[in-house]
């Protein structure tokens, strides 16, 4: 059982450190794309604010801009707990929502096609 025990466990311990660089990786690139979507709104402002060329059809009270107010998108230690409740929030339901009795004689009936093929029956 020592190689069956090895195998899985080295293989557990890749996806994990696969699956968390990709989601850090997701999270950075959300951080990014909303920074340079900020900046982008910014510099449009500054470039070609509402009414530039004719200030009779500007608005009267123009929304502040974003350098006054405070951003309101979330962080990245915020996006990282929001993704990792919803993934256990999936599990949760694929938990409840299992038949165990299946489950359970079909992990015994591959444990005794195991044992078999092990003991070359």
């Amino acid at each position: 059982m020592g190689f069956f025990t090895g195998f899985f466990s080295g293989f557990a311990l890749t996806t994990t450190a696969l699956y968390l660089s990709v989601q850090v990786h997701r999270s950075i690139r959300l951080e990014q794309r909303n920074t340079i979507r900020e900046q982008s709104q910014a510099l449009n402002s500054l470039a070609s604010p509402v009414g530039a060329y004719d200030r009779r059809l500007a608005p009267k009270d123009l929304p502040p801009t974003q350098e006054l107010s405070e951003p309101l998108r979330p962080t990245m230690k915020d996006l990282l707990k929001h993704h990792w409740n919803q993934e256990i929030e999936k599990l949760a339901r694929k938990a409840y929502d299992i038949h165990w009795e299946d489950a359970r004689n079909t992990a015994a009936e591959g444990w005794k096609t195991v044992t078999r093929l092990v003991k070359k029956e």
